[in-house]
């Protein structure tokens, strides 16, 4: 039986671990891939990766004991914009997954239990020579914290002051919102402000044991105010409750506990000696019956949820597409085309790929200075599938120098003939992504071209 190679990395290992959270089955989001703590999928890893994946689990404690269950991923980073993106891949999943489970009033599920460690290792960390060994693993991407060891025997293993379990959580799969934002349903402008109002509410958790419920309130109306987009500071509770308003509906009730939440907030930053008490009472009533925050948290996940499945139910991406111009689409692909910027040939293609038929605010001129750009990655890819009858027919195209419009027009239709050909030949593979966008943007823009040049219109 021959034994299979297993692939060699040149760079430097990276091992992130979720040191209080059991991720049941692996699951995968941004080219990051997290498995769960289990013997058949760590023998898989290299003898080093082994060894130093159980090295770093021994450095978290609970109550004085090892950590039994947790999750970990291993990769290997390039250079800093790479590690940068790591992190910000890692934060957004942690920051859904933390607030999926925090949302559910019936998880026991803790702040901390979502915390992730990154351990750049080092060839000192790699290295069997030496008894003595230090690791830096970062918190949450942002706070570095040093583990000292000598052979076995760990110096200064982490734990918390207070007790947590590890969490398990069963089946991603299903998660709502992992399918909402790992989707393209929410433009990405959109979904880095709800990102940023589900950590501002996630941070009202780590109140019992790390924050007060003062710090809670704080973080909770920042959320909501994330949630809407408030932008006027002056007016910020009236936008507010706009917000709540269009998604919960309206009623005395919720206008009453909007405005007394506002004031609780206000008298704690503003250091009023007396606070208002931290339970809600009516305005109609004399006794507080619910606690602020209790409500606050649910106000938020309703609204939100309300708002996702808006988003799910309602495609609005055509509308968005609608308000940019092929004149925009046409600058966009130009400069990336111009600058031969190969790490952003795909954008450049999915924007020819969207020009659309109704649209003339590209000219004629624009059309064909697209096409010199563009048609060359075309024919390089024509040529790798030896279609000899589309080259010729674009050559013809890049060839062409004349100043009747309607003549190029002619053999953009012949063009356009011949690669749909190609387009639609059930037995030519796609190499990769790159190459599924530039025969998308190929087969629109020569369509779209042919039209565009047989129009009235400049």
């Amino acid at each position: 039986m021959v034994q299979k190679k297993v692939k060699k990395h040149t760079r430097q290992p990276v091992i992130i671990i979720f040191p209080y959270l059991f991720i049941a089955k692996e699951t995968s989001f941004d080219k990051v891939v997290i498995k769960p703590y289990d013997a058949n999928l760590i023998d898989k890893e290299e003898q080093t990766i082994k060894q130093q994946l159980f090295k770093i689990a021994s450095f978290f404690r609970i109550n004085g004991m090892l950590v039994q269950k947790w999750s970990y991923c291993v990769t290997y980073p390039s250079n800093k914009k790479s590690c940068d993106t790591l992190k910000s891949s890692l934060n957004k999943f942690a920051t859904i997954i933390r607030y999926s489970q925090l949302s559910d009033p019936h998880n026991d599920a803790r702040f901390s239990n979502f915390d992730y460690f990154i351990f750049p290792l080092s060839k000192f960390n790699l290295g069997t020579a030496s008894n003595f060994n230090y690791y830096k693993g970062v918190l949450n991407g942002e706070y570095t914290i040093g583990f000292t060891t000598m052979k076995n025997d760990i110096k200064n293993p982490f734990s918390f002051y207070y007790n947590i379990s590890p969490l398990t959580v069963d089946n991603l799969d299903d998660n709502k919102y992992l399918q909402n934002f790992y989707s393209n349903r929410i433009k990405e402008k959109e979904a880095k402000r709800l990102l940023k109002a589900m950590e501002w509410f996630n941070r009202s958790f780590a109140t019992i044991y790390e924050l007060d419920y003062a710090d809670a309130v704080v973080h909770l109306v920042t959320a909501f105010e994330a949630l809407f987009k408030v932008e006027d500071e002056r007016n910020n509770k009236a936008q507010v409750k706009s917000g709540l308003i269009q998604f919960l509906g309206e009623s005395p009730e919720l206008t009453d506990w909007a405005n007394k939440f506002y004031k609780l907030r206000n008298d704690i930053v503003h250091g009023d000696t007396e606070l208002s008490p931290f339970w809600f009472t009516p305005s109609r009533g004399i006794k507080a019956h619910r606690h602020h925050l209790a409500l606050a948290r649910k106000i938020f996940s309703r609204c939100l949820e309300a708002l996702l499945n808006l988003r799910a139910s309602s495609l609005t991406s055509d509308i968005h597409e609608e308000l940019i111009s092929n004149e925009i689409r046409f600058k966009e692909a130009k400069k990336i085309l111009v600058a031969n910027a190969k790490s952003r040939l795909q954008f450049a293609f999915r924007s020819i790929s969207e020009i659309k038929h109704d649209d003339f605010s590209m000219t004629k001129k624009q059309t064909e200075e697209l096409g010199k750009l563009f048609l060359p990655y075309l024919l390089e890819d024509l040529r790798n599938e030896n279609r000899q009858n589309a080259i010729a027919a674009l050559d013809g195209i890049l060839n062409w120098s004349g100043s009747d419009y309607s003549e190029l027009a002619l053999l953009y239709v012949k063009g356009s003939d011949k690669y749909d050909i190609f387009y639609f030949d059930n037995s030519v593979a796609v190499p990769n992504a790159q190459s599924q966008f530039l025969r998308e943007a190929g087969y629109n823009f020569l369509r779209c071209a042919m039209d565009r040049l047989l129009t009235f219109s400049e």
